[in-house]
């Protein structure tokens, strides 16, 4: 079953620009939704969306940090608007997408592993 997980996980990380549902990720682990998110809450120690959401503003504030502009990364990681952008990653990370551009101040959430 680690195994499956990590699998999943990987299948995650590939597709973290992509609009995945929780659904498409339940049916690639083979198991059901409920059942999946279950597992992977007891295992993570939080919900499958917010792991998502995590990994996504990590890889968003790397991609500030190696040169994107905040309306580019925005839309890569699904945002439909600027300042929903902004405010999810100053909820996340405590400070605005423009400093990580201005001042090279980073956060990141690891990829896990089972």
């Amino acid at each position: 079953m680690l195994n499956q997980l990590n699998s999943v996980i990987d299948y995650i990380e590939e597709r973290l620009t992509d609009d995945i549902s929780l659904k498409t990720i339940s049916e690639y682990a083979g198991v059901p939704d409920y059942y999946f998110r279950k597992i992977f809450f007891y295992l993570s120690g939080m919900p499958l969306s917010e792991y998502i959401k995590n990994r996504r503003l990590s890889e968003a504030s790397m991609d500030l940090l190696h040169g994107g502009t905040v309306t580019d990364v925005a839309l890569k990681y699904g945002y439909q608007s600027m300042d929903g952008f902004t405010r999810a990653f100053k909820k996340w990370s405590g400070f605005l997408p423009s400093d990580v551009i201005k001042k090279g101040i980073s956060k990141s959430f690891p990829k896990i592993s089972f």
